[in-house]
């Protein structure tokens, strides 16, 4: 069977208008900006006068039924999208309603309890040493209506970061070669990374791009994270040990997404060097066991991102490529079955 592709041309793309998106948007948010959370100067969110393109597509995760694929950028920390599985040409935006707190460098979504989707930034630096962003540290719930058509309501938790440093430092042990990169350097030189989010039986499951452990890649499991957004003070997060995959040296984890009893992994290496190979794998958390996925199509995809499953077990991918603007952002890939 040819491998069919959801091809997203921005340039040509039929919107919901903007006008009309707005009205839908009752939004509502729980959490104000911190001070110092915007730059000077910077005004709440809204919806744009214009279209905005969708580039540097980061994650992928399947709502509204199973309907609706909701795609998120790195390079945008106001908003979502919205693309219809049905009617691939229409894809809406889901602004973040005004007084939601800045998400930067968003890296990967995962979808949680019947409406809502995680979002995860990268709590990275980019550079060495640099000072700390914490529009990057943060982990964020959003809860979309049962269309999937607007936002009902944000809820962010702060300071992840921090808390990932400490639990790594805490089980860490032999597992790094260079344990003092990892709070104070960015992905390229050891330093913590998270490009990978996938809720998997009642946890959520963190994955590293950035540091890779002496054994493979690192996954962090969070058990019962609803408790991060309850309010009432910042809970701190009830860490799994680290989770350490077989994968090839200084092999990172790019994008997760849950599949039964297992879990599909994009793996590649945590540097940004040119030459990077992308795999697919599935993984079986029970037995930390890895099975490489020979998908058609997926080795057209220039720079993988994210990764999801639709209702039908095809395999969704979402590519974030830079200028020129790509034409094709989001694949939809016939997926092996499992053995």
């Amino acid at each position: 069977m040819q491998p069919q592709q959801v091809i997203l041309r921005p340039k040509i793309m039929r919107w919901i208008p903007v006008a009309a998106l707005a009205a839908l948007m009752a939004l509502g948010c729980d959490t104000a900006p911190a001070e110092g959370d915007r730059a000077k100067g910077d005004a709440p969110a809204q919806a744009p006068a214009g279209r905005v393109e969708l580039v540097e597509a980061s994650g992928i995760a399947v709502r509204g039924g199973g309907t609706v694929a909701i795609v998120g950028g790195d390079e945008t920390s106001d908003r979502l999208w919205a693309v219809s599985l049905d009617h691939p040409d229409a894809r809406w935006e889901l602004v973040f309603p005004p007084g939601t707190p800045t998400l930067d460098d968003v890296e990967d979504l995962a979808a949680w309890g019947e409406h809502g989707v995680l979002v995860t930034c990268s709590q990275s630096r980019t550079k060495p040493r640099e000072k700390s962003r914490p529009q990057r540290d943060r982990l964020a719930l959003v809860t979309l209506s049962p269309d999937a058509l607007r936002i009902a309501r944000v809820r962010v938790y702060n300071g992840l970061r921090d808390r990932l440093l400490r639990h790594l430092a805490a089980c860490g042990g032999d597992l790094f070669e260079e344990p003092a990169a990892i709070a104070a350097n960015g992905p390229n030189r050891g330093g913590l990374n998270v490009e990978g989010l996938a809720a998997w039986k009642g946890q959520l499951l963190i994955g590293l791009r950035s540091p890779t452990a002496k054994g493979g890649a690192v996954v962090i499991p969070v058990k019962e994270p609803d408790k991060l957004f309850q309010g009432g003070g910042p809970a701190a997060p009830d860490f799994g040990k680290p989770l350490v995959l077989p994968t090839k040296p200084r092999e990172g984890i790019r994008g997760m997404a849950p599949a039964g009893d297992s879990v599909l992994v994009l793996l590649g290496d945590q540097a940004d060097a040119k030459d990077t190979a992308f795999r697919l794998v599935r993984w079986d958390p029970e037995k930390n066991t890895l099975q490489e996925l020979q998908v058609p199509g997926f080795k057209d995809i220039a720079n993988p991102e994210g990764i999801a499953l639709d209702p039908q077990g095809r395999l969704l991918v979402v590519q974030d490529d830079k200028q020129p603007k790509p034409g094709k952002v989001l694949f939809r890939l016939d997926l092996p079955s499992a053995k």
